[in-house]
């Protein structure tokens, strides 16, 4: 696959216009674009659809965790804009019915492991008594017995992960940081060609582009740091 393939750009902006700035000057050099909350609270399914005329796959990451009625309403609204692929928490234990599955035709169902922005401590405080592996595990089991179409996860998880997941199943990673030092909220982190060294289908990566002087720079060096892991 293309390097440039693997860079999904996180545009976390309240204004559309924020986006298009920044899109204007790396489209060319990324695989697709991530919107989040920020993003989607402030402009809706309408905001995404503006930003189609991009032709990047949108990966529309809202994170539902609710009821299974709730998740599956919110689903159904969300494909009026078509995302190429729309996140779930995997902690709500979101069994797919066959009802939603007929109504999704192009967008994949990715399920959310554990955020970047905790550790083991974080578990343990919040009464968890295993450590991120095998938290992360688990969630991925369950995401692959309801037929998931992927998974999202720490760069950290990848080397066990892949020895366990079915064909095609996608690997979907944040916490993506070429200088270690620079981790901002991020605690569990990779640099992007050891990430797609071990698996990850798909690096997402925010900030270290969007509040770059020059975003076009750091994409390149993200392509350069894949193509070296890649040989």
């Amino acid at each position: 696959m293309e390097s440039k393939k693997y860079i999904y750009c996180a545009l976390d902006f309240k204004k559309i216009e924020e986006c298009e700035k920044i899109l204007m000057k790396i489209k060319n050099y990324i695989g697709g674009i991530k919107l989040g909350l920020e993003f989607f609270i402030a402009n809706g399914l309408l905001g995404v659809q503006a930003l189609k005329k991009y032709d990047l796959p949108i990966f529309l990451d809202l994170k539902l965790n609710d009821i299974p009625n709730t998740v599956e309403k919110a689903i159904e609204s969300a494909l009026m804009a078509n995302p190429d692929m729309i996140t779930i928490h995997m902690n709500c234990n979101y069994l797919v019915s066959s009802f939603i599955r007929k109504k999704i035709k192009n967008t994949k169902l990715i399920g959310i492991t554990l955020l970047t922005s905790l550790n083991d401590n974080d578990l343990k405080k919040l009464g968890i008594h295993e450590n991120s592996e095998q938290y992360v595990n688990r969630l991925v089991k369950i995401a692959i017995q309801n037929k998931f179409d992927g998974v999202v996860c720490s760069p950290n998880e990848l080397d066990i992960l892949k020895k366990i997941l079915p064909k095609n199943f996608i690997m979907i990673t944040p916490g993506i940081r070429l200088n270690s030092k620079i981790r901002d909220d991020q605690k569990r982190i990779m640099s992007p060609g050891e990430a797609v060294k071990n698996g990850a289908n798909i690096i997402v990566v925010g900030r270290p582009i969007t509040k770059s002087k020059n975003p076009v720079k750091i994409v390149k060096d993200i392509i350069k740091d894949i193509e070296v892991y890649k040989g």
